[in-house]
């Protein structure tokens, strides 16, 4: 048999690289290792985009907030302070909003009530002189007095009997 030295001389011969085990598993540890760095990436990187977003939408919702309160329309009268919403108008500690939406005396009502509002209960003629300036020339209005079944007799919707006075 030939050694080495004696077949490196010779033509043809031929070298086996025999592959290190150690590095084809250090290839693949570098393989995960990649893979998990991408996952990782990944999610944080979602993670930031919900991030953004709440903090996009959070944003909407305060200068809402803002708005409201630099836009409202604030009044003090005998110590209390009165705040209505921006397209609302104040008197006498009360908040008026005029619609100007053709509607039924039911759908107005129902209206109010989402705005956590009632129709008007007109309970003096400084009020009375105040909503009729306040609406346009020629423009119907709803106020809050209905009549009851049974008795025929006109009633305020906050259920105080309606008494002919002369401002009516």
């Amino acid at each position: 048999m030939k050694t080495f030295k004696e077949m490196e001389n010779e033509d043809g011969y031929m070298t086996l690289k025999i592959k290190n085990r150690f590095e084809s598993r250090k290839k693949s540890k570098d393989f995960a290792l990649y893979l998990q760095c991408y996952c990782l990436m990944l999610v944080l990187g979602c993670i930031g985009i919900l991030i953004f977003m709440m903090a996009v939408i959070g944003l909407n919702f305060w200068n809402r907030e803002m708005d409201f309160l630099q836009k409202a329309n604030i009044t003090s009268l005998a110590g209390n302070n009165y705040v209505c919403p921006s397209d609302w108008l104040l008197n006498q500690g009360k908040c008026y909003r005029f619609s100007t939406f053709s509607k039924t005396w039911n759908e107005s009502q129902r209206d109010c009530l989402e705005l956590q509002a009632h129709l008007p209960v007109i309970q003096n003629s400084k009020e009375l002189k105040f909503i009729q300036k306040s609406l346009k020339s020629g423009q119907p209005s709803w106020l809050g007095l209905c009549i009851t079944s049974p008795e025929k007799q006109w009633v305020w919707i906050n259920e105080h009997l309606f008494v002919e006075q002369e401002m009516f």
